[in-house]
């Protein structure tokens, strides 16, 4: 088993199996879009990916870094490939734990320079267009992340910031939606079945908000408005703020939401279609 970590500067192998405590997450566990780390009371999270093409490990990382903080141990596992190394570390991982024969297979020397390369080799260019790396970040982005009271405090100040319910019609009609007069709602993911809105980003365009734009991206829990706001990143917006904790926010002991945080809990004004 190798280990890479300190952000790809350590890459060391250990005999046999490194011991993995804490809680264990499968790429293809269920439910996993609404899992909270705030509450987990075990000392790490692994993250087992499933394949090279199930990126939401990334997601997840950057989510439980910001709720449990720097001090928390966050271990990728499973298949990645070198180019991932880079990307698994920005967002949050503080280890990744590759078998003997997945190093085998791309070569030891390859993920010891997984993290050195610059960022423009990490995909090969035509010559003629950018390489995808440029192409996804020629915009320097950072995603603020602040809490439905924080963001509403700010939003009240920001004549020009608009709020963007990104949860469904579904749930603006029965959970309700903010009473803020620059909040505009478009779906994420399209109720009944949640699959993703194709024409999200051309409706945000067509909706008035410009690359400039400052946008508060809102779901129920702080999950989707994520997801959403790295789309906007991706397609050139610069001033992106995520609502930590959503509209209805994290469940309670009784797995009722609204009242532990949120908008509603914050009781900030809100109405119901």
């Amino acid at each position: 088993m190798w280990v890479l970590k300190e952000y790809g500067t350590a890459f060391d192998h250990h005999e046999g199996p490194v011991v993995e405590a804490g809680m264990r997450v499968d790429g293809g566990e269920p439910g996993l879009q609404e899992q909270s780390f705030g509450a987990c009371t075990e000392d790490c999270l692994t993250f087992n990916f499933p394949s090279t093409h199930d990126g939401r490990g990334f997601s997840y990382a950057r989510r439980a870094r910001r709720e449990r903080g720097e001090g928390f141990r966050i271990i990728a596992t499973g298949t990645l490939v070198p180019d991932q190394a880079r990307m698994a570390f920005q967002c949050g991982f503080s280890e990744i734990h590759l078998s003997d024969e997945l190093v085998s297979r791309h070569g030891e020397e390859a993920w010891r320079s997984a993290t050195d390369v610059a960022p423009n080799q990490l995909y090969t260019k035509s010559g003629k267009a950018p390489s995808i790396w440029d192409e996804r970040h020629r915009h320097r982005v950072n995603i603020q992340s602040l809490t439905a009271a924080e963001a509403y405090e700010v939003l009240q100040d920001t004549l020009n910031a608009v709020l963007l319910d990104v949860r469904t019609t579904a749930e603006w009609q029965f959970v309700g939606r903010p009473a803020f007069n620059r909040s505009i709602g478009i779906q994420w993911q399209t109720f009944p079945y949640g699959a993703a809105n194709p024409t999200f980003l051309e409706e945000v365009g067509e909706a008035g908000l410009t690359q400039e734009t400052p946008i508060f991206v809102l779901c129920r829990s702080g999950v989707r408005s994520l997801a959403a706001a790295e789309a906007l990143k991706e397609a050139g917006y610069k001033d992106l703020t995520n609502v930590s904790d959503g509209f209805e926010g994290a469940k309670n002991a009784a797995g009722r939401r609204g009242m532990l945080n949120g908008w509603k809990a914050a009781n900030l004004p809100w109405n119901q279609d």
